[in-house]
């Protein structure tokens, strides 16, 4: 019941979230058309259909039928939009509450304010649309970024081991087929000897999702393949996921340990939605690490970038986490650094390193603006220092 309170709390303040940024660039937008007539109501109902298209995804998920392949990338895309439109719309608006003060426009912005409207509107719209069809071709690319990372404890014999991650893949209708099978395949031609990965692997109900998987299939790494819970994976049904990742040969560790013998031991941690919206018992990194073998260095996955002080208390040498997507459209990574006080890449907390992943997949819009995809391989050795190269 109350998990069904908190459901229903959090979906009523999205709404309203949504319906009041909308209304905010409804108006922008056809104050700033100016159309009369029959036009502007073309225009409004225009407006209003791709306001709707993103709930409509949502709440239409697997049940698209012939408009399957365009309706998510509508509402994506409109999505990226309402971001941009906003930010560009309050600035715009600061300005001219700043002309009305001071009274510092040119005569020429000002003595047609409708000439002057239009083409404001039309300069920002079409640098908005152009921004987002390159960030919409970057997402399609995910980089992979090597990463060398010194561990004292690395067992003679195993330097230069290689562990690929990729987090917050998000399979669903703007993710499909094609495009895991490109993560898929570069992911095996950095030839890793463990995958990772941190969450977020599907976005919506997996029943739908059986042919959008078959690629992972494909995944090779001789010590195994493994997955932790996203938020989106308690969203969707854990048990669900754990059975399409079974069937794909990726183990679901939850908040469990495992020992890779005489390399390294690997703890998985459920995601922090779970303790919070659903009342699971949050299990201390003190007590896996119980399960460890003290002689090896251990690894550590967990999706939202929290608890890291725990577990570099716990003594864990790699931690490595996603969610946060980088921000995927700039200025969110500021924004996410608000919440969670750490930037995408690699860093030190104590003795332990952090990854912080933008992923390699988008949710929401799909594009990416300042926060490129990513699949990252760490290669352990026991030399001094540490370096990050893209490729």
């Amino acid at each position: 019941m109350e998990n069904s309170k908190a459901f229903i709390i959090f979906v009523s303040i999205a709404l309203f979230v949504y319906a009041s940024w909308n209304f905010y660039i409804f108006r922008r937008i056809t104050v700033a058309a100016a159309v009369p007539g029959w036009y502007g109501w073309a225009l409004n109902i225009i407006l209003l259909l791709l306001i709707l298209s993103f709930p409509l995804t949502e709440i239409l998920s697997g049940r698209l039928g012939i408009i399957q392949g365009i309706l998510p990338y509508i509402g994506g895309f409109w999505l990226g939009i309402m971001v941009y439109g906003l930010l560009f719309a309050v600035a715009i608006d600061i300005l001219r509450l700043s002309d009305a003060i001071f009274h510092w426009f040119p005569d020429f912005l000002t003595a047609d304010k409708v000439k002057s409207g239009r083409i404001m509107l039309g300069l920002v719209g079409s640098f908005i649309l152009i921004l987002l069809a390159a960030g919409y071709f970057i997402s399609l690319n995910p980089k992979v970024r090597e990463v060398k990372i010194k561990l004292n404890n690395l067992p003679a014999g195993i330097e230069g081991y290689k562990i690929a991650m990729f987090s917050d893949v998000h399979i669903g209708a703007l993710v499909r087929e094609c495009r895991v099978a490109d993560i898929v395949n570069k992911v095996n031609n950095t030839e890793p000897d463990l995958i990772l990965i941190p969450g977020d692997l599907f976005d919506e109900n997996p029943k739908h999702l059986i042919e959008y998987v078959q690629p992972l299939k494909k995944l090779n790494a001789p010590d195994g393949i493994y997955a932790v819970t996203g938020n989106h994976e308690f969203y969707i049904g854990v048990q669900a996921s754990r059975e399409l990742m079974a069937d794909a040969g990726i183990k679901l560790l939850r908040d469990e340990t495992l020992v890779i013998e005489n390399k390294l031991n690997l703890i998985g941690l459920d995601d922090i939605t779970g303790s919070q919206q659903f009342r699971q018992f949050r299990k201390p990194v003190t007590e896996l690490m119980i399960d460890a073998d003290a002689n090896l260095p251990t690894v550590l996955m967990h999706h939202t970038p929290v608890r890291i002080d725990e577990a570099a208390e716990a003594g864990i040498d790699l931690m490595v986490s996603g969610h946060t997507h980088g921000g995927q459209l700039f200025p969110g990574g500021h924004v996410a650094y608000l919440f969670y006080k750490v930037f995408p890449g690699l860093k030190k907390f104590g003795d332990m390193y952090f990854y912080l992943s933008t992923g390699a997949g988008t949710w929401g819009p799909p594009v990416r603006i300042g926060a490129p995809p990513e699949i990252v391989v760490f290669v352990l050795e026991t030399q001094n220092g540490t370096e990050n190269k893209g490729s």
